[in-house]
């Protein structure tokens, strides 16, 4: 009987023994997927504070939104304009208050963002920017939010109702149009001039260059600018909505020359060291993507195929004479962008420029391809 007891007494505590193994490794299996799921927790966070926090800004890009030529005057309230936007929960907006700043005052006066008549109040109605910025971004937030309920993701629709108000961006949802200078031209004439008294469509005279190229060179008196969109697109580049379709060459090629979008021009220059004039640029750029160019825009005109501007495509090279030498000498030369820009480097600096205003119309010559 003692046999069996101590036999027992083995039995069990051998039983024991297993159990203690199985809870043991039981335990050791809760606390791997505790483990794993406090990694995966970590994971989660750590990409929230990579999409959504944790900005870096410069005078460059914001999400893939780029902020072109803006004077020094404007790229000072950067900073607050920042802060303004993160408060307020939208820092994708921020090229875009800054391209507002540029076009309605470049950074001068109190009322950076001429938003005072947005709050209720007359015209240049803030003696304290920091206040018009905080207006501003407050109402282009509102437009944006509207835009957003109404399905509405036309940037250049949302930019154009900052000038033109909120309703802009619900008569294009009603009509199902995106934004167009045609339209903005449409709704000038028929709703905001008329509901400030000018139902006669009376217009005076709006000369330059983004007017020059859509050869409507006048507003409707009291109807806003329906050029407002265009004038804000001259310093914002949304990454590829910026850059037409094209080739593989000519996306080559406009990787390269963005990354000198805002330098100044510099005569005899063909590489990054020395800067670029005009036709340096083109030799440069288009190499990167395989291409060889003569070095001066004479020789590259040579080397080039003429075709009728309604075939042009973003890539081609637009060339023009007279603009120093003689009247019939080649003198300059961009990369073909769309029916109104060009990219290339002259006097303004790098970047784009509207080939279609009276000064580059005046000195065209033709647009023509490369011929591999």
């Amino acid at each position: 009987m003692e046999t069996n007891n101590a036999f027992q007494g083995v039995q069990q505590t051998v039983k024991k023994i297993k159990m203690v193994k199985v809870i043991l490794g039981l335990l050791k299996l809760k606390t791997l997927w505790i483990a794993l799921l406090v990694a995966l927790i970590l994971f989660v966070i750590v990409m929230a504070i990579g999409l959504f926090g944790g900005r870096s800004y410069d005078q460059g890009s914001l999400d893939n939104v780029t902020m072109l030529n803006l004077s020094e005057t404007t790229m000072q309230w950067l900073g607050d304009v920042q802060k303004e936007c993160d408060l307020q929960e939208v820092p994708g907006l921020v090229p875009y208050v800054m391209a507002i700043i540029e076009v309605e005052t470049r950074g001068e006066g109190n009322d950076v963002m001429q938003s005072s008549e947005s709050a209720g109040m007359g015209p240049n109605g803030f003696s304290n920017p920091l206040d018009s910025i905080k207006q501003g971004v407050k109402y282009l937030k509102n437009v944006k939010t509207l835009a957003d309920s109404l399905g509405v993701t036309d940037y250049l629709g949302i930019v154009q109702s900052y000038n033109f108000g909120s309703n802009y961006v619900s008569f294009l949802a009603t009509h199902h149009q995106s934004h167009s200078v045609d339209i903005a031209e449409k709704y000038s004439r028929t709703v905001v001039a008329p509901s400030l008294g000018n139902s006669s469509g009376q217009t005076y005279s709006y000369v330059n260059a983004v007017s020059q190229s859509y050869g409507k060179t006048y507003l409707y008196r009291n109807g806003g600018n329906y050029f407002y969109a265009d004038l804000i697109k001259q310093y914002v580049s949304a990454g590829s909505a910026e850059v037409p379709v094209g080739s593989e060459v000519f996306k080559t090629v406009m990787s390269e020359t963005l990354k000198y979008q805002g330098w100044s021009y510099s005569w005899g220059g063909s590489t990054p060291n020395t800067g670029f004039d005009c036709s340096g640029l083109m030799q440069w750029a288009y190499k990167k993507a395989g291409i060889s160019l003569p070095r001066v825009a004479m020789d590259q005109w040579k080397v080039t195929k003429e075709i009728p501007i309604k075939e042009a495509e973003p890539g081609d090279l637009i060339f023009f004479k007279g603009t120093y030498g003689g009247p019939n000498h080649i003198s300059h030369v961009g990369i073909y962008v769309d029916e109104t820009r060009m990219y290339d480097s002259n006097g303004s600096g790098i970047g784009y420029h509207y080939w279609t205003s009276s000064y580059w119309i005046s000195h065209f010559d033709s647009i023509r391809r490369i011929v591999h």
